[in-house]
């Protein structure tokens, strides 16, 4: 299933060079880099901790508004979390803009390495990325780069740029000093007001064999004091262009009593995805708190 939009964002060095001059970017909080394929997706599954607020299972959009796809928290007991499941469920889903829908799970999702439900009762009349089935959950809205005035835009784009080459280089240093491109962008508020960016940038070696990427996943919030952002999270891959993980973010959500703020995210791989929560923590860092197995559907 192929989720992700790519939007090339580049900007004019004149531009990005007058920011410089007038602040330097802010002491990178957290960074992870691993080159693409390293991850097993599966073991992360059984390592990490589902978030039980967000109920029993994640829902994601099929290519019909009343079709899902369902995801259990751990592949190895997935067929016992989709049987537990109750019939008829009431399902609340979320668009990345935050609006909230509802509908019903009158059956049990069909089997298999994919499982798939069809919603009834009140079939969604608008475009919704992920449901939850139970849970404590509420929206948090995200507007993407074509909802945000394109002065801020570009002035968010040579944020993320130099956030982004702030990060450790490979440890071979291919990508040393090659340009940045901002290939997605989502802006944000926290509960509190604080204002944060998710973007995904790349970097290009145009080998004649094999093009080589980096791709790197930055979460970044705005300074209390003043207008600068500094890194919260950070991902970091490199390896064959046609391969590389890509990471896109579905929706916004705030879980259980305390009102987490979590990002639900898709990783595709090609042929393969994975969803994954990343949440943040009391510090005002985040994490990568679950992933599911890889998908081939």
């Amino acid at each position: 299933m192929k989720l992700l939009r790519r939007i090339s964002l580049v900007v004019p060095l004149a531009v990005a060079a007058a920011c410089e001059r007038a602040k330097s970017p802010p002491a990178t909080d957290s960074a992870m880099i691993k080159p693409a394929g390293s991850t097993d997706s599966a073991a992360a599954a059984r390592a990490s901790t589902w978030n039980s607020n967000a109920g029993p299972v994640l829902l994601v959009a099929g290519q019909e508004p009343s079709q899902a796809f369902v995801v259990a928290p751990d592949a190895a007991t997935a067929d016992a979390t989709l049987s537990a499941i109750p019939h008829p469920a009431d399902v609340t889903l979320f668009s990345r803009s935050g609006t909230v829908q509802t509908a019903e799970l009158p059956d049990s999702p069909s089997p298999g390495p994919c499982p798939t439900t069809t919603l009834s009762a009140a079939p969604p009349p608008r475009a919704w990325n992920v449901g939850f089935i139970g849970g404590v959950v509420s929206p948090l809205a995200i507007d993407s780069i074509e909802s945000i005035p394109p002065t801020d835009s570009a002035a968010l784009v040579v944020w993320m740029n130099r956030l982004a080459s702030a990060l450790p280089n490979d440890s071979a240093g291919r990508f040393a000093g090659l340009p940045f491109v901002v290939r997605s962008l989502w802006r944000l508020k926290l509960p509190g007001g604080t204002p944060m960016v998710v973007a995904g940038v790349t970097r290009q070696l145009n080998q004649e064999a094999t093009p080589l990427q980096e791709y790197t996943f930055l979460i970044a919030e705005q300074s209390a004091s003043d207008s600068s952002y500094s890194t919260k999270y950070s991902e970091r891959i490199y390896g064959a262009e046609e391969t590389i993980q890509n990471t896109d973010v579905l929706s916004g959500a705030l879980l259980g009593s305390s009102r987490t703020p979590t990002l639900i995210v898709v990783r595709d791989f090609g042929d393969a995805t994975a969803y994954a929560l990343i949440e943040r923590t009391g510090d005002g860092r985040w994490r990568a708190r679950w992933t599911s197995n890889r998908r081939h559907c």
